[in-house]
């Protein structure tokens, strides 16, 4: 499992995303970690291989471009 959720004192939660691959935690440098699409879009961004599910499969850049996965373009919605 590529993404994990921490309940924070306050009440809100906090989600991480994690390479399948290597374990490399993606690291925003902003508040995208409050809203899942959102961090996978900032991931996605970043050069990252996302799948939208929780539990579905997300690479970082480097893990990306030597996997199979790498060769595949990121489905966009219309």
């Amino acid at each position: 499992m590529s993404g994990r959720t921490y309940d924070c004192n306050n009440g809100a939660i906090e989600y991480e995303l994690r390479c399948d691959g290597c374990g490399r935690v993606f690291q925003c440098h902003d508040d995208s970690y409050y809203s899942w699409p959102v961090l996978c879009a900032a991931a996605e961004a970043e050069g990252w291989m996302v799948d939208s599910g929780f539990d579905s499969g997300h690479e970082c850049l480097g893990c990306g471009t030597v996997s199979p996965r790498g060769a595949l373009v990121p489905a966009r919605a219309a």
